[in-house]
Order: structure tokens, then sequence, then C-alpha cells
């Protein structure tokens, strides 16, 4: 039977919430039933512990074996040669035939395990779960360090391009992604969209969902990069013209309310649908994304997207339940005020939202597809 090697951050790399998200959901979705066509180790600096509920439930239901990894959690320059050596030295032990990450991971951790299956002789299939080169110059510019034109970015980008050129195959979530990832590698056939999905039984649209749009809702991480300046700016300027649009921003915020803004603290995953399922519309004006879990959450249960044009314009069109908008506080406003005046066009591009989520969005099939291209076994 095959055998998966996924190097993953630690179990503390972050702190337990995020552990929570990778072991009781992000980790399972896109394993599903993998452990009936290979055998699969999750390789981490430090391991959850034997009796962490996750860590039953990914030994028991999905034959995960957890093996501790002698290394660092820090991909900086500095690191890099140590996590080669360290990888390489892992791969040579376990004997995997294919070596990959589940999680989504830094460059600089994906160029070193594409060195060290290379030197050991296995296959690498590079899951780019986002842009971190733009994820990277936004947090740090955000913070007046420059990046742009600098030695430091141009070695983020010389390093993705050695990770994608040495994969035998590179997992990307959405359109934008590939068109960006075929500029890496001399052939782009081996580059495919592979997102994780949802379970449309969790994720389903209201019974009674408003014929309104008045309730708008963002999810994910206060970051420089997901264009929370630009979700203030629109809620302080509909305050004034339509002041029963109200804004719910959630996620690792201090739960607060500021005005027509609520914001509010972590989600987990069993109340997910309920907080998407109490709003009407989704915002997400980022700066740089993969393709969000969220949208795919979001519009499974019924709500239609405002999502940056740069971002997404290779994965929607006319007819998705999305309103592609430029990166600019007016045109989020003239794209929620476009719905909240017309109750026909907003129970119009619903509708879309949910065919858009049955048809593309299920996490089965994504899963299904995902494991084809991860066990080499078709385009």
């Amino acid at each position: 039977m095959t055998q998966i090697a996924y190097f993953e951050p630690s179990y503390t790399a972050h702190n337990a919430r995020d552990w929570e998200i990778r072991g009781s959901y992000k980790y399972p979705s896109l394993l599903g039933d993998l452990h009936t066509m290979a055998k699969i180790t999750l390789l981490m600096p430090t391991l959850p512990p034997e009796t962490d509920p996750h860590r039953i439930m990914l030994e028991t239901n999905y034959d995960v074996r957890f093996v501790a990894l002698d290394t660092l959690d820090d991909a900086g320059d500095a690191n890099i040669e140590s996590l080669v050596e360290d990888y390489a030295t892992a791969i040579a032990n376990l004997e995997p035939d294919i070596v990959s990450t589940l999680n989504g991971r830094m460059i600089g951790h994906n160029f070193a395990l594409a060195r060290a299956a290379k030197a050991v002789g296995k296959d690498f299939v590079y899951r780019i779960a986002g842009n971190d080169i733009a994820t990277q110059i936004a947090v740090r510019e955000a913070a007046g360090r420059p990046v742009t034109g600098t030695a430091y970015l141009a070695t983020l980008i010389a390093q993705e391009r050695y990770a994608a050129e040495v994969a035998r195959s590179v997992i990307v979530m959405g359109g934008t992604e590939r068109e960006r990832a075929a500029g890496r590698v001399a052939d782009p056939s081996k580059i495919h969209i592979c997102r994780r999905g949802v379970d449309q039984s969790h994720f389903t649209p209201a019974a009674n969902a408003s014929k309104s749009c008045n309730r708008i809702l963002f999810v994910g991480r206060n970051s420089a990069e997901k264009g929370i300046d630009l979700i203030e700016g629109a809620a302080d300027m509909l305050a004034k013209t339509r002041p029963e649009i109200e804004f719910t921003v959630a996620g690792d915020f201090d739960p607060r309310t500021e005005g027509n803004r609520h914001y509010l603290g972590f989600h987990g995953y069993a109340d997910l649908p309920t907080l998407y399922q109490d709003h009407d519309a989704l915002l997400l004006p980022a700066r740089s994304e993969g393709f969000p879990q969220v949208v795919m959450e979001a519009m499974s249960c019924g709500l239609p997207a405002i999502l940056s044009k740069s971002l997404f314009e290779h994965d929607f069109g006319a007819g998705d339940g999305v309103t592609l908008i430029d990166r600019d506080v007016r045109s989020i406003v003239d794209a929620i005020s476009s719905w909240h005046d017309d109750d026909s066009l907003f129970a119009k591009v619903r509708s879309e939202a949910i065919g858009q989520a049955k048809e593309h969005f299920d996490a089965t099939e994504n899963g299904e597809h995902y494991h084809t291209i991860l066990l080499g076994q078709g385009k």
C-alpha cells in the first residue's frame, strides 16, 4: 500500500485553537477515506497528547500514525539547511512513497521539504494553500517593514519556484493561484485545483432566510491582508445612508460593538452554520488569499459573496452568486447597496450562490479529486 508522510506544524505551533481547527475538521476533511488507499503518517515537532480527543479521532477513524519529528518550526533563512537535513533524515527512515503537507505552510518549509524529498528520491506533492508571498508582503509592510524590491522577496520567489518545479504535482485552491503558479513551472499541466470542500449536511441554508440583505458578515483573522480597514470604512459610510445595515466581524477579535459593527471572537466548527445562517451576505475584501474555506461554507449556507476581483476573477463569473469588487470602500458600499436596495436581485444572487455551492463545493467530491492527484492516479 502507498505510504504518505505529511510534514505538519507542531501541536503547539500557534495555539490550542489552531490545533482544534486542524484536528477536528481540517485534517478529516482532506483525509476522508484516503486510509483505504494509503498508509498515513503525520510528522510534527511536538505531538498532541495521546489523550487528546482530536488525535484519538484521527487515529481511530482515519488510521493516522503520529510521529515526532526532531526539527524546528521556524523556516527562516538561517534554519533552512537544518530543516533540509532533518526532513531528509525522517524521509530516509520512514521510506514513504509520497511527501506532502496537509496544513498550509510557509514557503521556507515547502522549499526545505522539496529539497529533502528530491535528495532521498521520493515524490513531493506541493500543496499551496494560499499566496504566502502576498501575505508576507501585506503583513510586513503594514508593520513598516518594506518587502517589495528586497533580497528577501527575491529569495521567497526563488524558493517557491524551486519547490513547484521539483514537485510531481502542485495543488492549489483556486484559479487565481493556478495562474500565479503556472509562472513558476515549466509544465503548468501538473498544477491542479483541489479545494477541501465542505460537509453540505452540516453547512445548509437557513430554513427561513431573510428576503432582504441587511446583515453583512466577515469571517477570518484580524490581519492586515484581510481588508478589515476597508470593511470598517464601508460600515461607516453605510451608517449614514442605510443605518439598517449591520456588519459582523467574526474571528480572533475582542467582542465589542462599535456603531453598526459587531466584533465577535472565535466560533468552533459546530457553531459556524448558525453564524452564517444568521446573516445575509459574506464580505471578504482581502488583499491576499488562496481560496478561503469561509467562502465555500458561507455559500453552502445560502450567502452570496462580495469578493476582491483581483483574487477571484478566475474562479467566479456572472451567475455564480458573487459580486467581484475593486479593493476600495466605494466599491464595497455600491455592492452591498445594490443587494440591499433590490430584494429581487438579492433573491437571484442568493439562489445562484446555493447552486454554485452544490455544484462545486461538496467535500466528498473535492476529496476524491484531491486523493486522485495526490496518489498520481489521474489528471
